[in-house]
């Protein structure tokens, strides 16, 4: 679902609890007192003070994991972590993975000094990459063998070593399975990825929805006509 279906959904959302909430604290505060009116009014305002700090929120949460821990969001359809090393290991739409070098754009061919593309294995051995990619053949790419390749990655230096396998492969098969390898380059990236952004955006989240509510019940006037009245 995108974010645009979800942006809907919870604007329709905000928008039904806000009148449900005003109804509910006007039948408990009927009142005209100046207090009365704000409670109204700020009960009905805070599904949206709630929606707007979840926004804020996964905007802090993107800067903090794009800027601080150096890799994607959890959300992110293209996913990537940083390592200790500083070699960035990712993938593309989540299908297509690639290890660059710092400061090193993957290009076309699928290859070249600091950066490989349409890996398939990946283990990071005494500063060395070592796996398998991909030498995919297409119009962006004629000279691809098709076939699936070794390679060695220095990390000391950013030159490639690489070897044919003779053994052939297309991307589409070779993606659809490398989730489920065992030595897939997702493995390198599950060990690196760092989890305190995720709490860190829950307390965020959650700090910031519990300030809204000790507001709303701080405005609560004294003496509503049901003991049950809305927070």
């Amino acid at each position: 679902m995108t974010f645009l279906t979800w942006g809907l959904i919870l604007a329709i959302g905000s928008i039904a609890l806000s009148i449900i909430l005003f109804r509910l604290t006007k039948r408990s505060f009927p009142d005209s007192t100046h207090a009365a009116r704000r409670y109204r009014i700020f009960n009905a305002i805070a599904p949206f003070l709630a929606l707007g700090w979840l926004v804020a929120t996964f905007i802090t949460h993107s800067y903090i994991s794009n800027h601080i821990a150096h890799q994607s969001v959890g959300y992110s359809p293209d996913p990537y972590v940083t390592l200790p090393n500083g070699y960035v290991v990712g993938s593309l739409n989540t299908y297509s993975g690639y290890v660059h070098a710092p400061g090193v754009d993957t290009d076309i061919p699928w290859i070249g000094r600091g950066y490989v593309r349409g890996i398939i294995d990946l283990e990071l051995r005494d500063g060395r990459f070592i796996g398998t990619y991909l030498d995919s053949k297409s119009q962006f790419q004629p000279q691809g063998t098709g076939h699936v390749r070794n390679f060695v990655l220095d990390t000391r230096d950013e030159s490639i070593q690489t070897s044919d396998t003779n053994v052939a492969g297309d991307f589409i098969s070779q993606q659809d399975t490398v989730h489920q390898d065992q030595h897939s380059y997702w493995n390198l990236y599950v060990q690196n990825r760092h989890r305190w952004p995720t709490v860190a955006f829950w307390l965020i989240l959650l700090g910031g929805w519990g300030a809204i509510v000790t507001l709303v019940q701080q405005l609560k006037p004294a003496g509503s006509l049901s003991d049950q009245g809305s927070i």
